[in-house]
């Protein structure tokens, strides 16, 4: 019988599938800057890392998909692109790509 409706394992398996780089846990500082057009900086926390970008959770709602920004990571300031934005509650999580 066909349901529309999967349950939560075959909902992360089709997600899994999606992914083309392996994600790595990590725990650390992000900040975002962003200029519109004042310069300011959004703190943020890492969620996990892959080869080729990260997601980071934060309290700035405003960000888009295909904006390109500078962030800063461990001292070091690299320029990123959004990908995708997701609201939690209170928190938004995003996921960007090393530009």
């Amino acid at each position: 019988m066909f349901s529309f409706f999967k349950s939560n394992r075959e909902q992360s398996a089709a997600v899994d599938e999606r992914r083309r780089e392996e994600r790595i846990a990590v725990q650390g500082e992000v900040v975002l800057i962003l200029e519109t057009p004042q310069i300011f900086e959004v703190r943020g926390r890492l969620l996990d890392r892959s080869s080729s970008g990260f997601r980071a959770s934060h309290m700035y709602p405003a960000l888009t998909s295909g904006q390109v920004i500078r962030c800063r990571l461990e001292g070091v300031e690299i320029l990123v692109r959004v990908v995708w934005n997701r609201i939690i509650e209170e928190e938004v999580e995003s996921g960007f790509m090393v530009v």
